[in-house]
Parts: structure tokens; C-alpha cells; sequence
């Protein structure tokens, strides 16, 4: 007999994915997650039918994780089927951000979830669904960590001019005799003071990086965090009032959902607010920044640069001016893009998708967030999955 760790009989068994039930015993027949899910299938004559909505793609492997849980049906196809078909939809697996509401929705009566791979919900209705009686799923907890190190890349690309340096290396200007011992001089990291707006998993998860370089911490949510251990979020300091954050940061960290409260929550006068010397790196949505104004801001040089992983529009027209300028980084909204972050995401909306098909709690869903020691027994039990599954495939 084996038993599960003592963790999981504090868990009520409908929020555990049936893999995860299982997972001690495929531990010692070496199987990873696809091939339990194949045993899993065996049970099950019929796959349950799902459409897939992703203009580009799914995540690296993870049609063939989600191939041996589901028949997947593209949207388009989906769509020109006949009722019947349609009829016989039970969940929607979403990458990207496609809209969905009721009116997208009413194609398919019988759905029962949408699962979205990535923790940003805010292209999906999910008040809207709830009320029809839809489950919503999202990925947020797996992506903490990857997310959190783009941000601090952001935030030594900035620091250092990293992204002007290199093009310099790469031009005629760089010849013998021609470089100055005075260029790209940037700054320190060391002792400066870093403003986390949104303290969440991953703005606990940038504070961590950021005390490993000696930078004092501080943070703005809606409410403090109490906390009786010693993680980053009780170490930093709170500040109730988002204008004294900005006022005394060197680097300024966007960690928020895109809510009514959050769209445009910089603007001009949180801009003119910032250091001359600051930095704004935004993880989060476009639309917690408003781009004209930090446009406006850059190119009069009130704040020292913006790193940004998202921008309003997303992506920026390509005449924009935001493109043009010099104390600006843009990259294609990779916060999560590497090969083991998203197959960690698309394993967990899997098992999201499953579960409400299957008439079950979900692992992760919007507006409720379970105590830290399940999420982080959740997010190790991914990693580890993910971690084999790749090991196997030498990647």
C-alpha cells in the first residue's frame, strides 16, 4: 500500500485532478503524466469533445497531452458542424485572447467549462459564464517564477542599456579606435529601491530575485499582506497610497490584473510623479498603462526608460511613436515563453478542463486562490510532471 503525502488528505478530493490521485502509483511503474493519461483513457470509450481556440497553436507537446484526454475540434470546424455536433461540445480550451462571452458560448448547449492556458482572464466574461452556469479555468501559480524572470531581465536590460549596447556591437560605429570608455554608463542595481504595484505570486516572486542583488523592497496593493513568515511579501514594505510608491522607486514594477480599477491607472500624473532617474517595467496588461502618456513622458525624458513585455494596443501600430524611441524596450508579450513554463500551463488547464467536464472543482480558477501550502504543492507537482516528461524526451 502506498500512501499519498499527509498534504493531500487536507484537500477535498473533487479539487484534486484524478492524475494527481493516481500519481503516486505511476511514481513507481515510471510513467509520467501522458502515459497516466492514456491508462486513465482506457476507461473511458469516448473522448469527451472540446474546442480548441488558438489562432497560433497550442504550447509545445501539448496537443499530445491534450490528444489523450479529449478530441479536439478547431474552432472554425467546430462552428460549420452541424447541431448535433455542437451539441455534443462539453468544454472550450482557450490560448491566446480570443474573446469569449455568452453569445460565443450559446453555439455549443452542452458546454460545461472554458479553460484558458494563462492567468490573464480579462478577454473572457467569466461573470457571464458563471451565471450560465460555465466553470472558468486559468493557469496562474505555474507561470509565477518564468514571469518573474523576464521582469528582472527587463530590469537589467534598463539598467545596463543592454538592447542599445548590443546594436552598437553590431554596427559600423563599433571599429577600432572608436569606442568610448564613457558610453552606455547605466546604474546600479545595488541598494536601490524597487516598487512592486500587485504583490501577488509573481511580484512575491520578483521581490525574491531583487533581495538577492541587496534592493530594498516595497510594494502597493489594495491592502497589506499579513504574513507571520518571512517570505518577501512580509519583509517589504506596504505602501497604502500608490503615489509614494511611485515617488520613491528606482524601478517600478507593473504586477496587476487588467480590472475596471487597474485600466489606466498610469497616466500623467502618476508618470510625472516618478523619479527623472526611474524605471517602469510592465508584466501585467497594456491597459494598466496609458501609452500616450508614457509615450509623451519618454520622449520629454520625465521618467529614464520603460520596459515593456505588453502594451494598448497590443501590438502597437507600426508607426507608433513608442517604437521609435530610445528609452524604450518592447518585446512580444513572452512573459511565459519558455518550453517548460507553458507545457506547465497548458498540463494544468488540461486538468482544469477535465475536471469541469467531469463535474468537479477546478484546480485553479479566477477570483479564488487557495492557501499558499496548496498552491506550492500544486505548482512543485507540475513542475515535477513537466520535468520527467521532457527528461524523456531529451529536451
Amino acid at each position: 500500500l502506498i500512501d499519498l503525502p499527509p498534504l493531500f488528505f487536507s484537500i477535498p478530493d473533487k479539487f484534486i485532478p484524478e492524475r494527481f490521485v493516481l500519481m503516486p502509483f505511476a511514481f513507481v511503474l515510471g510513467l509520467d503524466g501522458s502515459e497516466l493519461g492514456e491508462i486513465m483513457n482506457v476507461e473511458t470509450k469516448t473522448k469527451p469533445k472540446v474546442v480548441l481556440v488558438a489562432s497560433h497553436g497550442l504550447p509545445k507537446y501539448a496537443e499530445e497531452l491534450a490528444n489523450d484526454r479529449c478530441e479536439l475540434i478547431d474552432l472554425k470546424t467546430a462552428l460549420e458542424s452541424d447541431q448535433n455536433t455542437r451539441n455534443c461540445i462539453e468544454g472550450v480550451l482557450n490560448f491566446g485572447h480570443f474573446h469569449i462571452d455568452e453569445k460565443f458560448c450559446s453555439d455549443f448547449p452542452s458546454l460545461k467549462v472554458v479553460s484558458n492556458i494563462g492567468a490573464g482572464v480579462d478577454h473572457i466574461d467569466v461573470q457571464g459564464l458563471r451565471e450560465k452556469g460555465i466553470l472558468v479555468g486559468h493557469t496562474p501559480g505555474v507561470l509565477s517564477t518564468t514571469t518573474a524572470e523576464l521582469a528582472f531581465g527587463l530590469m537589467m536590460a534598463s539598467a545596463r542599456y543592454l538592447i542599445p549596447a548590443d546594436a552598437f556591437c553590431r554596427s559600423d560605429k563599433d571599429s577600432s579606435g572608436q569606442r568610448s570608455t564613457h558610453a552606455f554608463m547605466g546604474t546600479d542595481l545595488w541598494g536601490k529601491t524597487v516598487g512592486i504595484v500587485g504583490m501577488g505570486a509573481i511580484g512575491s516572486e520578483i521581490a525574491t530575485r531583487c533581495r538577492a542583488f541587496q534592493m530594498k523592497i516595497q510594494y502597493h496593493n489594495r491592502r497589506e499582506i499579513k504574513s507571520n513568515d518571512k517570505s518577501e511579501k512580509s519583509i517589504a514594505t506596504y505602501c497604502p497610497l500608490l503615489m509614494d510608491l511611485l515617488k520613491t522607486s528606482d524601478f517600478v514594477f507593473l504586477v496587476v490584473p487588467l480590472t475596471t480599477s487597474t485600466n489606466g491607472m498610469i497616466s500623467t500624473k502618476q508618470l510625472q510623479a516618478m523619479k527623472p532617474t526611474a524605471h517602469l517595467i510592465n508584466i501585467a496588461r497594456g491597459g494598466v498603462v496609458d501609452t500616450e502618456a508614457l509615450t509623451v513622458a519618454l520622449e520629454n525624458n520625465q521618467i529614464k526608460s520603460a520596459a515593456l513585455d505588453v502594451t494598448e494596443p497590443e501590438p502597437l501600430p507600426i508607426n507608433h511613436k513608442l517604437r521609435t524611441l530610445p528609452n524604450a524596450i518592447l518585446v512580444p508579450h513572452i512573459g511565459s515563453a519558455t518550453v517548460e513554463c507553458r507545457l506547465r500551463m497548458a498540463w494544468l488547464a488540461l486538468d482544469n478542463l477535465m475536471n469541469g467536464i467531469a463535474g468537479k472543482y477546478l484546480v485553479r480558477t479566477p477570483g479564488t486562490t487557495p492557501p499558499d501550502i496548496e498552491v506550492n504543492e500544486i505548482n512543485r507537482r507540475y513542475a515535477v510532471d513537466v520535468a520527467k516528461f521532457l527528461n524523456k524526451r531529451s529536451v
